[in-house]
């Protein structure tokens, strides 16, 4: 704990609060009790009162050093308290490794810490695009609605997203590349944890790959100012995007308040101009669809300015409102309400699908995207050595997605709708028996409900309106059309033990139970052998971890670590078609397992303006899912056994199947040096790749190498980044078979040829360079400026199906009213 205390009188009511290295004072400085009874927060002078404080008072800052101390203690060394602005430390406080908290120089997980001041510098759209503010994170996009994080190789499904500690993964979060992090609004997040490599100890099914966890931001009770407003407004240049949010806060004695409401509007994205990897046609959009529910034209049209990618606009609106209450000294509840709903979201990749040489859909898009999130939490401090705190968290989710495509030349509109309900509770402890003996524990109970339909309509039309639809047709749902349902219950151990002052050993294990129930009726089938299946799994997984700290300046930790994914309702029974593939349900699959082994080192310099972070890792995925050829016995509509006719078209049948055991394995590098008390550089570079199965081919999302090298400016008012981001290119031959990596979205480069190998580049390699900054204009008004993709490139990051944004100059306004 770095903090200087500054004798300046006697008076401990009111105390004011500064940073050390630029004597300026720190508004929003979170002083509150242990028990979080009394609460308080700096105002623009950075003065707090204490009025009615006792016992152990707490200062907490986001980029800075926190600060535990008795009132009496403080009492008697006056009330200018000075707080270190945090460099890179190997104390940190990490929040989610094993659902609890950690200092960072006692696990041996790699962690990735997102903090608000990086959300807000970033102007992050949503809760994908602030992701990228994490140098081992990458993202993947299919439409400008779009963003699928990707960790090691693993993506989708096989990354865990979690919200204040309840997860997101739900039975139909598929394999594929998923949009679902943008429903999460950035201007509500506090901080990101990125966990790397297998967390299922804390977490369960679905964290092979790692957690992201967003916490967002809460009210505060009995703070200094009852109420106070902020706006926040964004501005994108590339897609004319518009991103507006208003909040409010109120703080009375025994209770709290935050409420949140953005509006987002995103146009469609133009490209970058120069094409340094050559292919002078690659992601140009000659040509596109203007029909939408209302409107009929039979033909494409030709598009003006071809750097601009048609169909990926879309709106978002998001409330947020969050309660604190302090129900008595020793018991807190939290009450967490999320809502967000976007406009229709075409999927662009479709729609630039070209059959015979001409677009092949007329409309492709995700209709209305909700999500509704309802989560109280009760904190109980207990301080008995074996159960000091315990949080109960209880929540309900609910998911509305649906599909809808008709093609050209067809007057008939498809659709497919999912409604997912979600309930969860986990029960959360922490104790200790002593300085070297800590531990946490906790049980955890969820289950899935999920309701999927399908139909066809014909359209009405007069001229160029549509203005009816047709008797609806039942065609095949995207999943189990007669209901299906995901139960789990786990428990689960951590134990940390200090041996020394220089080793600490961690030990966790996990045991969990699930269930699966799903149902087919015979309308509109595809395989007519299906009717029901009841699955139940088991798991065991677990963590070893050691952490050896020779000295203050390193850090020496490895761990074996074990992971596992239930297969879902979307890996058995989905019913998805893509460029002349149909993905049909296959009911005989089991959980994947990953084992991860990973060590790391940690180095700072003595006056710790250097710190160097060098980790490896190797996973092994026992039983991977992955998509494969596949007979449907019971269909006898072609004469070949490997292909169905699907509305109408000759398809190609594959399923998801468990192939065996694949092997990934990979490195990063991270460093900082602090040149000066303003200045700071960084860098990293992440390394992925995976070992190619001779029956199944090489593993899907192995990204090729890629990093950041970034110089910070630091100053009392000013607070500037600028950015250099590069990705490797990937050869065609290190594409997945199945499909998931896109190839066919890669430069085309041999028209005529059979093989996919041969037809196209594969992604070319890409580099750009970026500049941030946040300016403090007044003590409440903050501006951000920016220009990203500064030479105005055009490139597309690896398995999108999108290409990225060109030059784009970012304003951004921050007032507090």
């Amino acid at each position: 704990m770095l903090v200087a205390l500054f004798l300046n009188g006697l008076n401990a009511q009111e105390i004011k609060v500064e940073d050390e290295n630029s004597g300026e004072p720190l508004e929003g400085v979170a002083i509150y009790t242990e028990d979080l009874r009394n609460s308080t927060q700096t105002d623009s002078n950075g003065m707090g009162s204490l009025a009615g404080f006792s016992g152990v008072i707490n200062f907490y800052l986001m980029g800075f050093e926190a600060l535990q101390i008795q009132f009496s203690e403080l009492e008697k060394m006056g009330n200018v308290i000075k707080l270190i602005s945090k460099d890179k430390k190997l104390d940190e406080v990490i929040l989610s490794v094993a659902r609890s908290q950690s200092i960072r120089n006692k696990i041996a997980e790699e962690v990735s810490i997102i903090s608000a001041r990086d959300i807000e510098l970033s102007t992050g759209s949503t809760g994908a695009d602030i992701l990228e503010s994490s140098p081992n994170v990458r993202i993947q996009k299919s439409q400008g609605g779009g963003g699928s994080p990707v960790l090691r190789g693993f993506e989708a499904n096989r990354i865990l997203i979690v919200v204040d500690g309840v997860r997101m993964n739900n039975a139909i979060y598929r394999s594929g590349h998923l949009q679902n992090a943008i429903t999460i609004d950035p201007h509500n997040i506090e901080r990101v944890e990125v966990t790397f490599g297998s967390s299922s100890v804390g977490y369960g099914s679905d964290a092979l790959g790692g957690v992201i966890h967003y916490y967002s931001k809460s009210p505060v009770i009995n703070g200094e100012e009852k109420v106070t407003a902020e706006y926040t407004s964004n501005f994108n240049y590339a897609n004319l995007s518009s991103v507006n949010n208003l909040n409010t806060k109120l703080s009375f004695e025994n209770w709290g308040s935050l409420t949140s409401f953005s509006v987002s509007h995103f146009g469609d994205i133009k490209i970058g101009k120069n094409r340094r990897h050559g292919f002078e046609n690659w992601g140009l959009t000659p040509y596109y669809s203007i029909n939408s529910r209302e409107n009929y034209y039979p033909t494409p049209l030709s598009n003006s300015n071809p750097n601009i990618q048609k169909n990926t606009g879309y709106d978002q609106y998001d409330l947020f409102q969050k309660f604190i209450f302090a129900l008595a000294e020793d018991m807190v509840l939290n009450v967490n309400f999320q809502y967000s709903e976007s406009t229709d979201i075409n999927r662009y990749d479709k729609l630039v699908e070209e059959r015979a040489g001409s677009l092949r859909f007329s409309e492709w898009y995700y209709g209305p995207q909700k999500r509704l999130f309802i989560s109280p939490q009760l904190k109980m401090f207990f301080g008995k050595n074996w159960l000091q705190k315990g949080t109960f968290t209880a929540a309900y989710q609910n998911i509305e997605e649906s599909r809808i495509n008709r093609k050209f030349g067809s007057i008939t509109r498809s659709y497919q709708n999912e409604n997912v309900d979600i309930f969860s509770f986990n029960a959360d402890f922490n104790g200790s028996l002593n300085d070297k003996h800590s531990f946490s524990y906790g049980i955890e109970g969820t289950r899935n409900k999920i309701a999927s339909n399908g139909f066809s309509k014909d359209l009405i039309l007069d001229a160029y309106k549509i203005i009816g639809l047709k008797t609806p047709t039942p065609i095949p749902s995207r999943y189990p059309n007669d209901g299906s349902k995901i139960s789990s219950f786990a428990g689960y151990l951590n134990w940390v033990y200090l041996l020394n002052k220089k080793l600490t050993l961690n030990v966790g294990l996990r045991v969990t139970k699930s269930s699966l129930v799903a149902n087919w009726n015979d309308t509109a089938q595809i395989d007519r052998l299906l009717s029901s299946v009841d699955l139940k799994f088991n798991a065991i997984t677990y963590t070893l971890a050691v952490t050896y700290r020779p000295n203050e300046r390193t850090l020496v930790s490895s761990l074996f670590s074990s992971g596992f994914r239930n297969p879902n309702i979307d890996d058995i029974g989905k019913i998805r078609e893509s460029n002349g593939t149909l993905l049909v349900p296959n009911t005989f699959l089991d959980p994947e397992y990953a084992y991860t082994f990973e060590s790391g080192v940690s180095l700072n310099t003595s006056d710790k303006k250097i710190h160097f972070d060098l980790r490896g890792y190797t996973t092994l995925v026992s039983r991977h899912i992955v998509r494969s050829d596949y007979i449907v016995f019971a269909d006898q509509s072609t004469p070949d056994e490997n292909t169905i006719l699907y509305k109408g078209e000759e398809v190609k049948t594959q399923a998801n199947k468990n192939l065996g055991n694949r092997f990934i394995y990979g490195g990063s590098i991270q460093t900082n040096y602090k040149l000066n008390k303003k200045i700071t550089a960084m860098g990293s570079v992440t390394y992925t790749d995976s070992y190619k199965n001779l029956n199944y081919g090489p593993m899907p999302s192995i990204s090729p190498i890629y990093g950041t090298l970034s110089m910070v400016y630091d100053q009392k008012k000013l607070y500037a980044k600028i950015y250099w981001q590069f990705s490797d290119s990937k050869d065609p031959a290190k594409y997945s078979w199945g499909g998931e990596d896109g190839l066919n979205e890669t430069p085309l480069i041999n028209p005529t040829a059979i093989n996919d190998l041969e037809r196209y580049n594969g992604t070319p390699s890409w580099s750009i360079l970026s500049f941030l900054s946040q300016y403090q204009y007044r003590k409440n008004i903050k501006l951000n400026f920016g220009v990203t993709n500064i030479f105005d490139l055009h490139y597309r990051t690896f398995a999108s199906g999108i290409s990225s944004e060109g030059r784009s100059f970012r304003l951004g306004l921050k007032v507090k009213i």
